[in-house]
Formats: C-alpha cells, sequence, structure tokens
C-alpha cells in the first residue's frame, strides 16, 4: 500500500469531470451547428413549415406564375405541335426497333476482332519463344 501511495498526484482530476465538460461542449457545439446550417434552407421551405396553411404560399406562387404564364397557344400553334410530336413518336418507334438489328451485327463485330486478338497473342508468343532460342544458340555458338 505504501507503494502505491507514492504514484498518486495530488490534485489529479476525478475521473467524471471530463464527462460533463464533454456532454456541454458537445450540446452547445450540436446547437450552432444548427444555427449555421439552418441558414442554408431555402425561405420558401421554411414559410411553408411556419405558416401550415398551403393557401397563403399558393396565393403568393399564383402570384409568381402568372407573370410567367405567356399568352394562350393559337389553334394553328397547338396543331403544329402536335404534328411535330408525331413525327418524334414515329422516330422514336423506329430508333426502338433500330438496336436489335445493331445489337447483333456489333457483337459479331467485336467476336471477330477478339478472335483476331487472340490470334495475334498467340504468334507473339510463338515469335517470343523463337527469339529466346535464337538467342540461346547465338549464347552457344560465342
Amino acid at each position: 500500500s505504501k507503494g502505491l501511495e507514492c504514484y498518486v498526484r495530488k490534485g489529479a482530476p476525478k475521473k467524471g469531470d471530463g464527462l460533463l465538460v464533454g456532454g456541454v461542449m458537445a450540446f452547445v457545439m450540436g446547437i450552432v451547428a444548427m444555427v449555421r446550417l439552418s441558414k442554408d434552407v431555402p425561405r420558401k421551405l421554411t414559410e411553408a413549415a411556419l405558416y401550415g396553411n398551403s393557401v397563403c404560399y399558393e396565393e403568393s406562387m399564383s402570384k409568381q406564375n402568372q407573370a410567367q404564364f405567356a399568352a394562350p397557344v393559337s389553334s394553328s400553334e397547338y396543331m403544329l405541335m402536335v404534328k411535330r410530336m408525331a413525327e418524334l413518336e414515329e422516330k422514336c418507334m423506329f430508333l426502338d426497333l433500330k438496336p436489335a438489328n445493331v445489337d447483333t451485327e456489333t457483337e459479331e463485330k467485336l467476336q471477330a476482332a477478339l478472335n483476331r486478338v487472340q490470334v495475334l497473342e498467340q504468334e507473339l508468343s510463338e515469335t517470343k519463344k523463337a527469339l529466346e532460342e535464337t538467342l540461346v544458340g547465338q549464347k552457344e555458338i560465342l
């Protein structure tokens, strides 16, 4: 017991003191983080959450949207747009049918290229072996 007492430091902090300070610091930092992050929230979202009534939000939006809307579309412009949409739909349907043929052709080309690469690798390996044999034979001669 005498040996243990000589290593105890006088005025050493107790184990529980650090937990209280750490807890308070974490709480304060959490509040600071919430305040700083809440600055980035768009004002419209906060207004909608505060008022809770969509009527106020819809009224302000309807005033903004009225300025954005252009004059109504004439019937001739509408028919022109319908024709363009029909043409686009036809083109899309044509393109939907086409990839099946393109995929098989592309796959065949890729397979042929892969086979050619394998043949070239095999020829390269054979050439390398022949070169090594030639070098060994040349060293034997010298």
